[in-house]
């Protein structure tokens, strides 16, 4: 290859950097694409080389072949082209080494680290190979490991489709590949080169992995090559004593010299690698979290905590705990000053509402409850909470952790490439036309309200077709209009044909679950998968609606099914059509985004992003997916700058886009400049006066300045411009209980607990993972003299979050108003055990050690309260008591 360097020269988009590595067909550049301000690699294809047909056909073949493919262990490809006669591949930017690198430097690998590197390989090729690709040359040099062992496969130079999709770049008779890794199949130029070949490359790394060594011995690799014609394998425990036996059993029959005896399929290969190597599924197929250097199973332990209680995807969960402001407590029952309560905002995964996190900055508390803590919201539901005052309890927020890097190919580097819409067909008719019309006008500036008009020509065309209809919902959902875009979506039920149906049935859940209805955006998610088995909207609906109520609950299991959702709508992602996909790689990075906050696993992190950035690179014009990147960068990895540039980049695309404005006013919330919050929610109200996430951080702001009538008026406004809020619904419970608390005149406060009550169970009815609605039910029930339904009401929120001392606390004292004291006790303890300065469960405590008599302890416990706070409310009272 030519030795010339690019480096300091700017071809086309791309200001070439540093060089990364070289093959024997092209270079590898660190590169910055200048009109979306990112670093990318850039495979180029030297000058040289260019008028060599075969090398031309063969760069192209890689990227026909990786823009099938969209899988989190294949490296995405950003784009392709040809500018100053250099034909190049702009790839993701990745930090690692490749395989060969590690085993240069590590030699032979422990069983399990091996298997969990083959599992990820084994993982992305099976997606290939049910997508129609044979990749042809597997090998360690062809694949990427990040330092968290997050693996991607790179370098489809020398795949090929089967059946139809093959290109007919090989003939029969022609050897293409590394000899060291080659199938005897493809060693002898046979035409049957299927999955098998794989399958056997993958055994030949399994092995050198585990070994160190080859499965056959010669002088040169072409003598290797031949040697498995006539040969049988070196067995592997021959090399390395200490294998299980039912590992070498994998890898040889891996390495059967015919096809048929190897496994069916990589991931049957993977599942009887899984079994020998004594591993669990999720133990063999997801790497090390970088944080705590183990399988993430649960969030137990780690120092941030997940959002503890559902979200939705148009906003984000509230803070969990109670909290009330300080009053005269009911008799036994301690109180605790009112302190800020968590915050809470709006967040959509999609679409308008901005996606929020919350970080609770010392919630008020109730009269019983002394200092709750407030999980972390997710971006589709509610925003968090301002940065924490001094005094003041908060939990430690999540930590960015974005990896950027190289992928290094053998011979070269590449990944794989999101192709962008089309040119639409010629139209035959006049419906076809207006949906020609509508996506040429999608690709321009401000061009989506000239889309809508167009679409909504063809759906006046031809009323029954799906493509009219499902064009214009999704139009109308990227304005962020939710009302137009469910009228849009409504036809398409009515049309007899599932694909139409499923479409319409992941719109409307879509919608849902944006305003914050996540029970109908998950009933919606398994219609449209009834509808429509081969279609990925559903499966993305799924996977989106799982992740949530897996990470809001720290469910590990949960997150698990939620995978699995993901590896279905990508498995059908390619048939989608180019504005539904890029809509469904929004529900796919904000499933990503989910497993983040509960794991907190950089390179999921890099998968959300990804998916959103696809998103933006086939639609560039539409201020939305913009929007949706910025959600990602506020709730999940809580990255203000990223979020805000972001923001202003949908509003720079469209200066009427309110929630991008919304999103300004979350960004300025979360880092205390509540003047500026103010300000930007008032600025997205001008551009749209139903705007109900502005609403709801306006509400927020007059809640934190603990203004409760002025809070409940404006939540009663969100409500009526969204009645699908389910944070909305929450935050109005929760104003209207501490109205109720304060009030002096018994029948008003009756009519507020009674709102309260009713305000609560809309918006468990509209999230049934909302612990913070489930939590707020207990203290309103509570507060009724409701006790056994309190205590139901508690329990279920404890099933959703485990770690909250508030949960624990209210718990303790509806089991102590029932005289249940031995298990009031036990509540109080845990309290206490998560949060050691809760004053409301130590005076919980000593009072149910004195109604059992046990006055020695029901003093020491007073004692060490009057240490914490020595003008707790009737403690005093309490220690003269159980001391005389």
């Amino acid at each position: 290859m030519s030795e010339l360097s690019l480096v300091g020269q700017t071809i086309g988009r791309f200001e070439i950097l540093s060089e990364l590595g070289r093959g024997g067909m092209a270079v590898v550049y660190k590169a910055r694409q200048t009109d979306l301000d990112r670093i990318v690699a850039l495979k180029i294809l030297p000058p040289g080389l260019t008028n060599d047909e075969s090398y031309i056909a063969r760069f192209r073949q890689e990227a026909r072949s990786a823009a099938r493919l969209e899988h989190p262990h294949i490296m995405p490809i950003y784009e392709v082209g040809e500018v100053a006669g250099y034909h190049y591949i702009a790839m993701k930017y990745i930090q690692g080494r490749t395989l060969k690198q590690l085993l240069q430097q590590e030699g032979a690998l422990p069983v399990a680290r091996a298997a969990q590197i083959l599992a990820q390989v084994g993982e992305a090729l099976d997606y290939a190979h049910r997508q129609g690709i044979i990749h042809r040359d597997i090998k360690p040099s062809n694949v990427m490991i990040t330092d968290e062992g997050w693996i991607y496969l790179t370098d489809f130079g020398l795949a090929r489709g089967t059946g139809a999709n093959s290109s007919g770049l090989t003939m029969a008779g022609t050897v293409m590949g590394t000899p060291e890794y080659m199938s005897p199949e493809q060693a002898q130029g046979l035409p049957n080169v299927g999955p098998p070949t794989d399958i056997y490359a993958l055994g030949v790394m399994l092995y050198e992995l585990l070994t160190g060594a080859f499965p056959f011995k010669a002088e040169t690799p072409m003598a290797m090559l031949a040697a498995r014609l006539v040969h049988a394998p070196i067995p592997p425990r021959d090399v390395r004593g200490d294998l299980p036996p039912a590992v070498e059993d994998v890898i040889m029959r891996a390495l059967a010299r015919k096809p048929e005896a190897r496994f069916a399929s990589a991931a049957e290969m993977v599942a009887a690698l899984r079994q020998a190597v004594g591993l669990s599924e999720r133990e063999l197929s997801r790497p090390l979290t970088p944080q705590r250097g183990m399988p993430a199973v649960s969030n137990a332990g780690s120092q941030t905590p997940p959002a503890y209680g559902p979200t939705t995807p148009a906003s984000q969960p509230p803070a969990y705990g109670p909290t009330t402001p300080a009053s005269q407590p009911p008799a036994y029952g301690p109180t605790t000053p009112a302190s800020q309560p968590p915050a809470y905002a709006p967040t959509t995964p999609v679409t308008p509402p901005p996606v929020y996190v919350q970080t609770p900055a010392a919630p008020a508390t109730h009269p019983y409850s002394a200092s709750p803590s407030a999980p972390t919201p997710h971006p589709f539901n509610v925003p968090a909470t301002p940065a924490p005052t001094a005094g003041k309890r908060t939990p430690v927020g999540l930590i960015v952790g974005l990896i950027v890097g190289v992928l290094l190919i053998g011979g070269g580097l590449t990944t794989f490439f999101l192709l962008r819409p089309t040119t639409p067909p010629v139209a035959t008719n006049p419906a076809e036309t207006h949906i020609s019309e509508g996506d040429a006008a999608l690709a321009r500036s401000q061009g989506l309200d000239d889309a809508i008009t167009a679409y909504r020509a063809a759906v006046a065309a031809d009323a029954a077709n799906p493509v009219a209809h499902s064009r214009l919902a999704w139009a109308y959902l990227a304005k962020g209009d939710w009302e137009e875009a469910l009228t849009a979506a409504k036809p398409l039920a009515g049309i007899n044909d599932g694909a139409a149906q499923a479409i319409g049935e992941g719109i409307t859940g879509y919608i849902y679950f944006q305003l914050g209805d996540v029970v109908q955006a998950r009933e919606a998610s398994e219609r449209a998968i009834d509808a429509d088995p081969s279609s990925a909207i559903g499966y993305a609906l799924r996977a989106a609606v799982l992740a949530t109520n897996a990470a809001d609950s720290r469910n590990d299991n949960l997150m698990s099914e939620a995978f699995t959702a993901i590896s279905d709508a990508e498995d059908r992602l390619a048939t989608a059509d180019p504005l539904t996909k890029a809509f469904t790689q929004v529900l796919l990075g904000w499933a990503f985004g989910q497993d983040y906050t509960l794991r907190q696993d950089a390179n999921v992190l890099d998968q959300a992003i990804t998916s959103l950035e696809q998103a933006i690179d086939a639609y560039p014009a539409l201020a939305v997916f913009h929007y949706e990147l910025a959600t990602i960068y506020l709730s999940a990895a809580r990255d203000f700058d990223s979020a805000r540039n972001e923001f202003n980049a949908a509003l720079a695309l469209d200066p009427n886009f309110s929630p991008a404005q919304v999103g300004l006013g979350w960004v300025a919330y979360f880092n205390s400049q509540t003047d500026e919050a103010e300000k930007a929610f008032n600025q997205a109200l001008d551009l749209n006066d139903d705007e109900s996430f502005a609403l709801l951080g306006l509400g927020r702001l007059a809640f934190d300045d603990n203004d409760m009538q002025q809070a409940i008026d404006y939540f009663k406004q969100v409500i009526d411009a969204n009645p699908y809020s389910a944070v909305a619904h929450a935050f109005l419970g929760e104003a209207s209980l501490f109205a109720g608390y304060d009030a002096t005149d018994e029948n008003v406060q009756r009519e507020l607990y009674q709102q309260a009550e009713t305000a609560y169970r809309a918006a468990i009815a509209r999230d049934d993972y909302f612990g913070f609605a489930y939590n707020g039910l207990g203290w309103i029930l509570q507060y009724q003299d409701r006790y056994a339904e309190s205590i139901e009401a508690f329990e279920k929120a404890l099933q959703l979050d485990n770690e909250n001392p508030e949960i624990f606390n209210g718990l303790g004292w509806s089991l102590f108003l029932s005289d249940r004291y031995p298990e009031a006790e036990s509540m109080f303890k845990r309290a206490i055990e998560l949060d050691s300065s809760y004053t409301s469960a130590y005076f919980g405590l000593g009072r149910t050690y004195e109604e059992q008599g046990r006055w020695d302890e029901a003093l020491a416990t007073f004692q060490t309260l009057k240490q914490i706070a020595p003008d707790y409310p009737g403690l005093d009272d309490a220690i003269n008591r159980v001391s005389g």
